[in-house]
């Protein structure tokens, strides 16, 4: 089954797997599949909860 998936946030990068922890050359996320799965959560690879992180991106606000 392949799992490679794009960036959540820009949609502009393609992870190669889930979970793979890559960070994204275009926003700066990395690839965490809990967050994927709960974006309201908070913690994780990420310091801010997927959702807050593509707000902030569309926004153009920083994202740490």
């Amino acid at each position: 089954m392949n799992s490679q998936h794009l960036c959540p946030v820009c949609g502009k990068t393609t992870f190669p797997e889930r979970d793979s922890f890559n960070i994204c050359p275009v926003c700066g996320w990395e690839d965490d599949y809990l967050q994927l799965k709960y974006p309201d959560y908070w913690g994780g690879a990420n310091e801010m909860c997927l959702n807050d992180y593509k707000k902030n991106w569309l926004e153009g606000k920083p994202c740490k």
